[in-house]
């Protein structure tokens, strides 16, 4: 009977291979928490551009955290609700099988905090109010009185602490950062006894991001994910394929690392086209050469989607900068070169480059110099480029 594919290209995967440094330190952020009862006065936030294992990384601190008998709350930022809103809704969410006078009473502060800032409350109300870059930070006494009160009502129910993860940070409305900025700031000086933490993690321009809203930049410690390792790739390959009776041949498992260049997302998409290239096998299987050619196929539609995708979502400058980049090759690019190739200075260049990596399309490789964070997305470029030249060709006079 065939095998549904262990691989999750495009979601969270169930195993995080090469990143047990990070989930090292985590765990030691944890039991400081957890073994002390202490607060964790900064906030980690590992960053990354798209497709590194970002969101994976943080669900698997999540699993560590729910694993030490924390009470974990999840937002992602950029939805309507605002920051500290998506917070507060997942806090009512995760505690509404408490009793019911520690439920009352958080179900009090959620209302009271709603009216400040706009978290909803039983009726779950949604924010309507629209952030002002420059204004001060709201409702942050508020904010800490409803997480001082998760956190008892966290261990009168036995559990250990509370955990806060928050993904996409880069996206979290202005006003949100700030009053979760300054929470942390007074907490530190205050409640220091209290045993919570929060963990997020984002793009690459994330530090810049929170810069430009909160003014101390200590209240958070950023980590940055590079790409897997070859073993930690042959890892996340193996490992699943193992788990159901399939084994790889050591040619097929060395090509399928060579294709997916260190990139998570790759490897769990050539992993996914390998397996569906085999059809699927059952225990007692091999995947082989073979089965990666084809799989390699299947997946350049896959990823030629993606970049599309991406491609089409920016603006003629942003693709101008593109080109230039594609035109040097794969790996990193001068600024210098890019902006020589374009005809302009490399000033004319920040404005296109901030927003490709806002998007997290390109990333910084070193001093003055930029790359694609996808592997094959600059051939995919010259692609697009040698096409439209060959078309231009061909059009009659």
């Amino acid at each position: 009977m065939a095998q549904p594919s262990p691989y999750t290209p495009g979601e969270a995967a169930r195993q995080v291979p090469g990143r047990t440094l990070q989930l090292a330190e985590i765990d030691e952020r944890l039991s400081y928490m957890i073994d002390l009862r202490r607060l964790v006065g900064r906030v980690r936030v590992d960053i990354a551009p798209r497709g590194l294992g970002k969101t994976s990384l943080l669900r698997e601190a999540q699993r560590h955290a729910d694993g030490r008998g924390a009470l974990t709350v999840w937002a992602t930022a950029g939805e309507d609700l605002g920051l500290i809103a998506a917070i507060g809704e997942d806090i009512r969410r995760r505690t509404e099988t408490w009793a019911t006078e520690t439920r009352g009473r958080l179900r009090q502060l959620l209302e009271h905090l709603q009216v400040t800032v706009g978290v909803p409350g039983v009726a779950q109300v949604k924010a309507s109010w629209q952030p002002e870059h420059a204004a001060p930070a709201r409702g942050v006494r508020e904010f800490e009185l409803l997480v001082r009160e998760t956190v008892k009502g966290a261990l009168d129910e036995g559990r250990t602490g509370l955990v806060v993860f928050i993904d996409e940070i880069q996206a979290a409305d202005p006003d949100g950062l700030r009053t979760l900025a300054y929470t942390w700031q007074h907490m530190q000086s205050e409640a220091g006894d209290v045993p919570a933490a929060v963990f997020a993690a984002g793009l690459p321009n994330a530090p810049e991001t929170i810069a430009e809203v909160v003014t101390f930049s200590e209240r958070f410690a950023y980590r940055r994910l590079e790409p897997l390792t070859d073993e930690a790739a042959q890892i996340a390959l193996a490992g699943p394929a193992g788990e159901l009776g399939v084994r790889w041949d050591r040619d097929a498992l060395e090509a399928a690392t060579a294709v997916a260049q260190g990139y998570p997302y790759s490897v769990q998409l050539i992993g996914d086209s390998t397996w569906a290239a085999a059809s699927y096998p059952d225990g007692g299987s091999t995947l082989t050469t073979e089965h990666v050619r084809e799989g390699r196929r299947r997946m350049r539609q896959d990823l030629n989607a993606l970049f599309r995708a991406r491609w089409e979502k920016c603006a003629p400058s942003e693709q101008q900068l593109m080109q230039a980049m594609a035109a040097h090759g794969d790996g990193p690019v001068r600024r210098a070169d890019i902006a020589q190739y374009l005809g302009v200075t490399t000033g004319d260049l920040s404005v296109p480059r901030a927003r490709l990596i806002d998007k997290g399309i390109v990333d910084i490789a070193g001093h003055g110099q930029l790359q694609f964070t996808i592997p094959g997305f600059a051939g995919y470029v010259r692609g697009r480029t040698e096409t439209r030249a060959d078309a231009r060709e061909s059009r009659p006079d």
